[in-house]
């Protein structure tokens, strides 16, 4: 790799692979743990562009958070990897999903307009990533 070592990148994708396992078997606590840490050894690279790790952690952390129940920490891991990745349409997504599942809609609905201007170009619909977007 041009800017880590291919283990510390390597040790990335062990937590999340290890993470999505744990959720499978709905083992959701011991899955977050594995996303925290995937979290903290993806801070811990060193930068640089194009990102040798390129799908963020914290995305992966909220999805399970999400499918825990655990609305409020999602929240803050897609806040978090907003921070990061501002405008990122999978992270607002999430942001979205885990407002509305807290009842905060007024605050969904602001996100959701980000998020409809964010994927305005994309060719694909986030809702269902494996199809294309209907044409305009």
């Amino acid at each position: 790799m041009e800017f880590n070592l291919s283990v510390d990148l390597l040790a990335v994708a062990e937590s999340v692979l290890a993470g999505w396992v744990d959720a499978s078997a709905d083992k959701m606590d011991s899955a977050a743990d594995h996303l925290v840490d995937a979290v903290r050894r993806e801070d811990a690279l060193n930068y640089g562009e194009p990102p040798e790790w390129t799908m963020p952690t914290r995305q992966d952390l909220g999805d399970i958070l999400l499918l825990a129940g655990r609305f409020g920490d999602a929240e803050r891991a897609f806040h978090e990897d907003l921070h990061h990745f501002p405008k990122n349409g999978w992270s607002l997504h999430g942001l979205s999903r885990s407002l509305r599942a807290q009842g905060k809609s007024e605050e969904a609905a602001a996100v959701e307009t980000e998020l409809e201007q964010a994927w305005a170009n994309a060719d694909v619909s986030v809702m269902n990533p494996g199809a294309e977007r209907p044409e305009d």
